[in-house]
C-alpha cells in the first residue's frame, strides 16, 4: 500500500509540473512556434519518444521541466545577417511571446482553480477549526515564560474559531494564516463555545501573537483538535492497537461524537499504568477490543522514575498562597506516592474530578510538608497552576517509587538520595539488557544555590547554532555557557577581585567535565553574576544544575564536599504501558450557497499567491518585526513529495487533490518572481526590449541568466538540505 501512495505522490508532483509545461507548449503551438523538446524533469532522459517535430521526454530529476522552442536561446540576428527561422520563438510577436511565457502559470492557475471548485462542491477537506488544547504558557525567544495569548484571550478546548480579526475562517489552516498575517497586531477572535454560543474574545484589545522559537513564527498557542485515530504506537505488542486504528469506545462506552484526541488523553490521564479496554475500528470499520496498560502519549519521566520539581506558577495559581514554594519536590498526591510528572498530572486530574482542592506532599530540604492546594481553571482545564519539571540533572532530593509503590528505577539501580546526576549516557541496551539509560553520579555533599538574574541566565543558555546547511557541511554548534558549566567540577576558583587563580584568561573558570577532560569557560557574558559565581565557587565544587530558589528566582545548583570520582550506573526503564499518539483528521466543508465554491477557490488563490508573496520579505526580518524562520518553515522538493504522500495516506484522495491544487497555485507565484531564468524574469526582459525597441545586449542577458541560475540552484540546494536534515 505504501508503494501506491508513493506512486500517487509522484503522479501529483508530475501533474503540477506537466500542466505547467503543457501551457507553454500549447500556446507555442498556437503561435506557430516550433517546439523541439517537451520534458518533464531535468538531467538524463529516462524515456524519450518523438512525435512529429517534438521530442517528448521523461527525465531523471523530477525537480521541474522545460519546453525547448526553436530560436528561444538564439540572438535576434545571426552574425552573418541572415534572418532567424520563421517558426522561431524570436520571430513571434512580443504579445505572443508574453502569452507563451504566461501559459505555464495560467494552466497551473486554471487547473488548481478547477480542482478547488470540484472539491468545494464535493465537500472541501479541512482541518476543523475546533481548538483541541490551549498552551497555558509559552517560552519566548528570550527564554522568558509568558502566559500564552490564547490563555489571555480566554480560549477553551472545544471552542470553534469562526473568525480572526473579523475574517471568517472555514478551517484551522485559515485561522493560522490570519494570525500569521498580523504577527504584531492585537488579535480578536470570534468563537462558538458549546453550550454558550458565539463569543467575541479580544482580551482587552492588546493581546498579540508571541514568537515561538520552536516553530519559527508567531502564534497564539492553540492546537487543532486531533482525532482518535492512532498516528503512532509504542510497546503495544502484536495484538494491541495499530497505526491507523481508531478508538471508538473506552471500557465498553462509546466516545461522544466529535471527541478530540486531546480530550480523550485528558480523560484517561488518571489511568496511567492501569488497564484500559479500548474498542478499535480499523480502516474497514471492523471492530475489536484490546486491553492495554495506558501510558498516554508516553511517560519517559515515569519510566525512569525522575523526581518532580515545582519550577514556577501561573498567574491564576493559588498554590503559593497555599504554601507551595518554587523548588519543592512533589512526593505524593492525595496520599499516593508520585512516580513522575506524568503520574502527578493524572493524580491531580483524578482529584479535581471529585473536588476543587488537591492535597500534595512536598519535600523541602529536610522537611516533608502536606499542603492543600486549590485547583483553578487555566486555559480551559482545571489545574494546580504550577510549572512542573522532571529533574534530569542535579542533586536527587528523593528517589520516587514505581507506579505500584515498590522501589523505583533509580533505587533499583543503586542510586542514593543526595547523589547528583551529572550526565546521561545514551548507550543502547545490548546482550539482553532491558531498555534504560546510563547515568553518571557524584556525591553526596552540601547543596548550595547561587542566584543568577534572568538576563544572565538567558545569556548563559544562549548557544551559537549553525544554520541547517552549515550543519550539513559539518559545522558544529558552539556550546552555551550553561552546557559547559553543568555537570563539571571546578578546578580553579576566583580570588577576591574576581580573577580565577591559575586561569589562563581573566573572567574565565577552569573546569573538569564528568569524563575528566579540562575545559576553560569564559563568564564575561554573565556580567556581575559571573563575577559573583567565580567568587562563590571553590575548587572541588560540582556544578550540578540549573534550578530555582524558593522565591522562584533562577539559580545555579552546586554540590560541595563530594569526591572527584564519579560512578556510572544503568537505570532500567520501568514498563509503563502502551503509548499512543493521535492523528489529525480532516472533515468536509459543506457549501452554504451556490456561489461559495467560487469564493473558496478565490480565497485559496489569494492566500497562496498574494499572501505568500507578502511572507517572503519576512524571511529576512528579525522575530520582533514579525520575522519567519526559513530553516523551520521552508520546504523543498523532498518535503513537498513527502507532504503529498502523507496527505494521501493519512487523509484521503480529496486532501491529496487539495494539496496538489495548493502546490499549483504556489508554482504560479514562484514562476512569476522576477528572477532571470523564471517566466517572470523572461517577461521582464521582454517588457524592457519592447519598451526600448531593441534586444538587450547578449552579455547582459547571459550575466543575468547566470545570476538567476546561481540563485535558483542555491535556493534549491538550501531547501533540499533542509528537507534532508529534518529526516535524519
Amino acid at each position: 500500500m505504501s508503494i501506491l501512495f508513493i506512486l500517487l505522490a509522484v503522479a501529483g508532483f508530475g501533474f503540477v509540473i506537466g500542466i505547467h509545461e503543457f501551457g507553454h507548449f500549447l500556446f507555442a503551438k498556437w503561435a506557430g512556434v516550433r517546439v523541439e523538446v517537451f520534458s518533464i524533469g531535468f538531467g538524463p532522459r529516462l524515456i524519450t519518444r518523438k512525435i512529429g517535430e517534438t521530442e517528448y521526454s521523461l527525465s531523471l530529476l523530477p525537480l521541474g521541466g522545460y519546453v525547448k522552442m526553436t530560436g528561444q536561446e538564439d540572438l535576434p540576428q545571426n552574425s552573418d545577417g541572415a534572418a532567424p527561422d520563421p517558426r522561431s520563438y524570436l520571430t513571434a510577436h512580443p504579445a505572443w511571446r508574453a502569452v507563451i511565457l504566461l501559459g505555464g502559470v495560467l494552466f497551473n492557475f486554471i487547473s488548481s482553480y478547477l480542482i478547488l471548485i470540484g472539491l468545494a462542491i464535493y465537500g472541501l477537506p479541512i482541518l476543523s477549526p475546533v481548538v483541541g488544547d490551549v498552551r497555558p504558557q509559552m517560552m519566548t525567544l528570550g527564554e522568558q515564560v509568558v502566559t500564552s495569548p490564547a490563555a489571555r484571550l480566554g480560549i477553551r478546548p472545544g471552542d470553534r474559531i469562526m473568525a480572526v480579526n473579523g475574517v471568517v475562517v472555514r478551517g484551522f489552516e485559515d485561522a493560522v494564516t490570519e494570525v500569521l498575517m498580523h504577527p504584531t497586531a492585537p488579535i480578536r477572535l470570534t468563537v462558538d463555545r458549546p453550550g454558550v454560543g458565539t463569543l467575541e474574545l479580544d482580551g482587552g484589545g492588546d493581546v498579540r501573537p508571541v514568537y515561538d522559537p520552536a516553530m519559527g513564527l508567531h502564534t497564539i498557542g492553540v492546537e487543532a483538535a486531533l482525532g482518535t485515530r492512532i498516528a503512532d504506537v509504542a510497546d503495544a505488542g502484536t495484538d494491541g492497537p495499530k497505526i491507523g486504528d481508531r478508538v471508538v469506545a473506552v471500557d465498553g462506552v462509546d466516545l461522544p461524537a466529535g471527541q478530540s484526541g486531546q480530550d480523550l488523553s485528558f480523560q484517561l490521564q488518571p489511568r496511567l499504568g492501569q488497564e484500559v479496554a479500548l474498542t478499535l475500528a480499523d480502516a474497514q470499520g471492523v471492530r475489536r477490543t484490546a486491553t492495554v496498560r495506558w501510558a498516554g502519549p508516553g511517560a519517559e519521566d515515569v519510566a525512569l522514575g525522575l523526581p518532580v520539581i515545582i519550577a514556577g506558577f501561573s498567574a491564576a495559581s493559588h498554590a503559593q498562597a497555599a504554601g507551595v514554594m518554587a523548588g519543592d519536590v512533589v512526593v505524593a498526591c492525595e496520599g499516593v506516592p508520585v512516580a513522575g510528572a506524568s503520574h502527578l498530572q493524572g493524580l491531580v486530574r483524578a482529584a479535581v474530578s471529585k473536588g476543587t482542592q488537591v492535597q500534595i506532599d512536598v519535600q523541602r530540604g529536610a522537611q516533608r510538608l502536606s499542603l492543600v492546594v486549590p485547583a483553578v481553571e487555566v486555559a480551559g482545564r482545571m489545574r494546580l497552576g504550577v510549572d512542573l519539571r522532571s529533574l534530569a540533572v542535579g542533586i536527587l532530593p528523593v528517589l520516587p517509587s514505581a507506579l505500584d509503590g515498590t522501589p523505583g528505577p533509580l533505587a533499583v539501580a543503586g542510586v542514593k538520595a543526595g547523589e547528583a546526576i551529572v550526565a546521561f549516557n545514551d548507550r543502547p541496551a545490548a546482550n539482553g539488557q532491558p531498555a534504560g539509560r546510563g547515568i553518571t553520579l557524584v556525591g553526596p555533599g552540601e547543596r548550595i544555590l547561587i542566584p543568577i538574574s534572568s538576563e544572565a541566565r538567558r545569556a548563559g543558555l544562549k548557544s551559537q547554532k549553525p544554520s541547517k546547511v552549515a550543519a550539513a557541511l559539518g559545522n558544529k554548534p558552539v556550546q552555551s555557557i550553561y552546557e559547559r558549566l553543568i555537570g563539571s567540577r571546578v578546578v580553579a576558583t576566583s580570588d577576591a577581585q574576581g580573577r580565577p587563580v591559575g586561569s589562563p584568561v581573566p573572567g574565565s573558570i577552569v573546569l573538569a567535565a564528568a569524563d575528566g577532560a579540562p575545559v576553560t569557560v569564559e563568564l564575561a557574558a554573565l556580567g556581575v553574576d559571573g563575577v559573583a559565581l567565580l567568587q562563590t565557587l571553590r575548587p572541588g565544587d560540582w556544578i550540578t544544575g540549573d534550578t530555582v530558589t524558593s522565591e522562584g528566582a533562577a539559580a545555579i545548583e552546586v554540590l560541595r564536599g563530594a569526591t572527584a570520582e564519579t560512578r556510572t550506573v544503568f537505570v532500567p526503564r520501568q514498563p509503563v504501558g502502551v503509548a499512543l499518539a493521535w492523528d489529525m483528521e480532516s472533515s468536509r466543508w459543506q457549501l452554504q450557497g451556490p456561489g461559495e465554491a467560487f469564493a473558496i477557490a478565490n480565497r485559496a488563490a489569494h492566500t497562496m499567491i498574494w499572501k505568500s508573496l507578502t511572507f517572503i520579505p519576512r524571511f529576512f526580518r528579525q522575530a520582533e518585526q514579525g520575522g519567519i524562520d526559513a530553516n523551520k518553515q521552508l520546504q523543498g522538493p523532498i518535503g513537498i513529495f513527502s507532504a503529498l504522500k502523507s496527505s494521501a495516506e493519512r487523509f484521503g484522495f480529496d486532501s491529496f487533490l487539495k494539496l496538489v491544487a495548493f502546490i499549483g497555485l504556489n508554482l504560479v507565484l514562484v514562476n512569476l518572481l522576477p528572477i532571470p531564468i523564471t517566466d517572470g524574469g523572461q517577461l521582464v526582459f521582454l517588457a524592457i526590449e519592447t519598451a526600448i525597441g531593441r534586444p538587450l545586449p547578449a552579455m547582459v542577458r547571459n550575466v543575468a541568466a547566470w545570476i538567476g541560475l546561481i540563485l535558483v540552484v542555491s535556493l534549491m540546494l538550501y531547501v533540499t538540505s533542509l528537507d534532508i536534515l529534518r529526516r535524519v
